[in-house]
């Protein structure tokens, strides 16, 4: 059976992309959304393998904002591109149910979940990932500065929160597993801390990694050698700011393709031989 993963893994390797395309459309008149949307899928999306759509840009818009989500998404498929909504869902398992139904289908490839309502709040939402070959990436630890408030605080046994939590989305999604050895369930995790990755990286060796944080917020394409897993797909890094005002957008991506892959390819080149 072919999973999410290995759909990401070939898309990735086609492109040789891991750039994520993030699309963080600004408040602006609504007739304006959808053209300064198509704008960047037309300039950057060949250099990138997804794009990211941040729901909330769109909802804030009401139900034109709807309308414009639906065609930008649609835009971004026709471009060869995966596309993500970036909605963070999560809830009890009916409301789960329902936010499936509404996200986990055409034009989305994939939806970010929030699994601090555990696992019977997940399922629902990966039943409809795995069984449609889309695929899910919960948050694990967040890039923003606030999540060590809570993602950082140590349990009973001394593990910080976001380490049970790699812990939880590694057994979750491991009945999802395709043979490019990637799950559907993927995870969140913010690239400004390497140290902090690499550890829960070695506690999710299956799931591809949605990594924000690089640019603006301090995190390096050079810190994430080792990330990767030995997967292409290993890591996805989404970037918004970073192109969308950028001089020439169509640049600013191929410059970020371009470096991503030589750091994949040096994570290869600095495996130890078997």
């Amino acid at each position: 059976m072919s999973f999410f993963g290995d759909r990401l893994t070939a898309a990735v390797v086609e492109r040789e992309s891991q750039l994520v395309l993030g699309l963080d459309p600004p408040l602006v008149p609504d007739g304006e959304v959808t053209p300064w949307c198509r704008a960047l899928i037309d300039a950057a999306g060949p250099h990138c393998v997804a794009a990211k759509l941040q729901l909330a840009c769109f909802e804030r818009l009401g139900p034109p904002g709807w309308g414009a989500l639906y065609e930008v998404a649609s835009r971004a498929a026709d471009a060869g591109l995966l596309v993500i909504a970036d909605g963070k869902r999560g809830d009890v398992p009916v409301s789960s149910t329902a936010y499936a139904e509404a996200l986990v289908r055409r034009p989305f490839d994939a939806l970010t979940v929030n699994p601090a309502l555990g696992g019977d709040a997940i399922g629902p939402l990966l039943d409809a990932a795995t069984s449609s070959e889309r695929g899910l990436f919960a948050l694990v630890r967040t890039s923003n500065p606030g999540a060590a408030e809570l993602q950082d605080v140590e349990l009973g046994d001394g593990r910080p929160w976001h380490m049970a939590l790699a812990e939880l989305v590694a057994e979750w999604g491991s009945t999802s597993v395709g043979a490019s050895g990637l799950s559907a369930l993927g995870a969140v995790v913010g690239a400004t801390v390497p140290e902090r990755a690499r550890s829960i990286r070695a506690a999710m060796p299956e799931q591809p990694l949605l990594m924000p944080g690089v640019g603006p917020q301090g995190g390096h394409i050079d810190d994430l050698v080792g990330l990767f897993g030995g997967h292409p797909a290993g890591v996805l890094v989404p970037v918004s700011r970073g192109i969308s005002q950028s001089d020439d957008p169509g640049e600013a991506a191929a410059t970020m393709q371009t470096a991503l892959w030589r750091v994949f390819e040096r994570e290869l080149s600095e495996e130890p031989n078997p």
